[in-house]
């Protein structure tokens, strides 16, 4: 299994390297001390199992817990800590289980052993079809995005991909860049927020300061599909994107010339 484990504490780091070493389970093994450097490295390599050290300075091991799930659901997590008091808090950001300083090799064995055990949940198939409208789908069934600024803003996000936008670029191109507009993108992307929660994907969508994005290799899209030169997104594109918003005529406009590039290379 691919394991990580997360302290502030460089000898603390180095005695869970050697308590790990000659565990079967164990196939990679990887050691962090800040919890943003762990973000970031999930955020491109698969994990299964993180033990987390709990008392960490700016972000807490309860919290990187709560982050990490949100990136990937089915990451297994064992808290590491002296103090047996977080054991029910543990359990509420859904850990397989904790371990209790000092721990033995055959404690960190048992921890493993037991989240070989625990099946991944299967993911939920996420597509985003955005021509000529937007349309959301979870497993087949349609999603509901209320409130058509809330859906707007999710057509926004989507356009903008893993670029990102951020709250002024939303009320310049959404609200007609009116200063009392900032309560409302306030309001309206915690209603999409909620929206999306309700059909558990709300993943998607993250947050980081005054930058919002879409993870884009958590869904499909045909947007993102026709962009990569897939030939199926291209041949379908019948010259519509998000036809109800007049901000989105740039990208129609590039999609377009994607097309006719398409055909102009079909002919030679």
């Amino acid at each position: 299994m691919r394991v990580i484990y997360v302290d502030d504490e460089n000898t603390l780091l180095e005695n869970f390297r050697l308590t790990v070493e000659g565990i079967a389970r164990v196939d990679s093994l990887n050691l962090f001390r800040k919890s943003e450097e762990v973000l970031k490295w999930v955020e491109e390599n698969p994990v299964d199992v993180a033990f987390l050290d709990i008392e960490m300075p700016v972000m807490n091991g309860i919290e990187l817990a709560k982050r990490l799930k949100q990136i990937d659901e089915n990451i297994r997590i064992v808290f590491v800590t002296a103090f047996d008091q977080y054991a029910l808090q543990a359990f509420g950001v859904e850990a397989i289980g904790y371990l209790l300083k000092p721990y033995s090799q055959e404690d960190v064995a048992r921890e493993l052993e037991k989240a070989f055990y625990i099946r991944p949940r299967p993911k939920k198939r996420i597509e985003i079809q955005t021509m000529p409208d937007l349309l959301i789908t979870v497993d087949g069934e349609t999603v509901s995005l209320g409130q058509t600024k809330q859906k707007e803003l999710l057509a926004f996000l989507i356009d903008r991909g893993d670029i990102g936008i951020s709250s002024g670029e939303a009320i310049a191109c959404l609200w007609g860049g009116k200063a009392s507009s900032d309560s409302l993108f306030r309001v309206t992307f915690s209603r999409l927020k909620d929206c999306l929660k309700e059909v558990g994907i709300d993943h998607i969508v993250v947050s980081e300061g005054k930058k919002k994005w879409i993870r884009t290799e958590q869904v499909e899209c045909d947007l993102y599909q026709m962009l990569a030169g897939d030939a199926e997104a291209i041949k379908k594109y019948s010259g519509e994107y998000l036809r109800q918003y007049s901000w989105a005529e740039y990208r129609n406009a590039q999609l377009n010339e994607i097309k006719w590039n398409f055909q102009e290379d079909a002919k030679l």
